[in-house]
């Protein structure tokens, strides 16, 4: 069974990565689009803004922004912890709002960390959930990955109030686990798997 889940894993890994260079994902009102060149001066100043930034990590050097954000718009491999990053866009403004991002926690065990983050201009508009939903359903439903996982701060209580409305349940919570801010703050540890929600839609 183990062989079978590494070619299972190997494959569903190879079609991303396939994918990856032109996938675009659109909702009622938003585009999630391959991060690219365009991007990159508006992916540097979300990097810096403080009211963004707040909840997943220090100010950094600017080279490490730098490097971060070249990262983010290099070719997607699929490696395990590569990030692949969508721009968030609405439908008639290609400007960046945002991005959602996912990686391989296990290519064998088809499981995947997820994410988001979107300028404060706009919070309050539902577009955050939009853009997750398309996410998820793309991830679980047209991927087949098996099960996702989101990592926010417990401080961060509108974010994690978000996952929880996307259908995760919390499954770990890491106390004193990431400094922020000058001080240790606990993470929560979400989970979705891909079964629950098929059931859950069905």
């Amino acid at each position: 069974m183990a062989a079978a889940d590494e070619v299972i894993g190997a494959q569903v890994a190879a079609s991303l990565v396939a994918l990856a260079p032109t996938l675009r994902l659109t909702t009622a009102r938003l585009v999630l689009r391959r991060l690219d060149a365009r991007d990159e001066s508006v992916a540097i100043a979300h990097e810096q803004d403080r009211r963004i930034m707040r909840w997943i990590r220090d100010p950094q050097p600017l080279d490490a922004i730098l490097a971060r954000t070249q990262s983010l718009l290099s070719p997607w491999t699929g490696e395990a912890g590569a990030f692949l990053a969508m721009a968030v866009t609405l439908r008639d403004d290609d400007a960046m709002l945002g991005i959602v991002v996912a990686r391989f926690a296990s290519i064998v065990d088809l499981t995947m960390e997820v994410g988001y983050r979107l300028h404060p201009d706009a919070h309050r508009k539902g577009y955050a959930f939009e853009a997750m939903s398309r996410w998820i359903e793309f991830l679980c439903a047209e991927m087949s990955v098996r099960k996702l996982t989101a990592w926010v701060a417990a401080p961060n209580e509108p974010s994690w109030r978000l996952v929880e409305k996307l259908g995760f349940s919390l499954e770990a919570t890491l106390r004193e686990h990431t400094r922020l801010g000058g001080e240790w703050v606990d993470e929560r540890v979400y989970g979705l798997l891909a079964r629950e929600r098929r059931d859950a839609t069905n």
